[in-house]
């Protein structure tokens, strides 16, 4: 998984996909355009639910595909353009994230994940040329935080499709052009 590399300022990464929707003109915009005019490589902050993800990351992944019978690609990386992506899982035409999340059985129950995740597989079905996504959800509590190197139970796993249109990945495209242009131009996005 990259999270900070020498080149990051060069491409707009899953993790921004949803600063691209964001209104030009706002502040939190303004400040990470000009660290991509500015060619700024800036650390990825974390915090103690971040980092016991991707501990577990690899774990979730082999109890769903041992649950699912199942063998996809991990891992992988990809540009087009200035985007950039890098997956957790494919499995044939489908991407998917994983999050270790306290939210992941109300998801699953909702049948929705936050628009941000959402974006974020927007970028990735853009980025790989696929049309289908998920989030492999693992419910966490506390214990599992304070210790994250514990057998996981099969129970608290969960996959939520995310559909994703054609129309959505367009737009998508559209934003991530016009910004690459302005990057190319140096300026900001109107």
């Amino acid at each position: 998984m990259i999270t900070n590399t020498s080149d990051r300022f060069l491409y707009i990464g899953g993790s921004e996909a949803n600063m691209i929707y964001m209104n030009y003109h706002t502040k939190t915009f303004r400040e990470w355009w000009y660290k991509k005019l500015e060619k700024i490589t800036e650390e990825i902050p974390t915090n103690q639910y971040m980092e016991v993800g991707t501990i577990l990351e690899e774990a979730v992944i082999d109890l769903y595909e041992q649950l699912n019978n199942v063998k996809g690609i991990r891992s992988k990386q990809a540009i087009k353009g200035i985007a950039r992506a890098n997956t957790d899982y494919i499995q044939g035409d489908k991407v998917s994230d994983v999050k270790v999340t306290k939210h992941a059985s109300e998801w699953h129950k909702k049948g929705k994940v936050p628009i941000h995740y959402k974006r974020q597989l927007i970028h990735y079905c853009y980025v790989l040329g696929l049309n289908k996504a998920s989030i492999i959800a693992y419910q966490t509590n506390n214990n599992l935080i304070n210790n994250p190197f514990q057998e996981l139970d099969e129970d608290n796993l969960y996959e939520i499709e995310v559909p994703i249109t054609s129309k959505e990945i367009e737009i998508h495209r559209q934003k991530l052009e016009y910004l690459e242009f302005c990057r190319d131009m140096n300026v900001f996005p109107e």
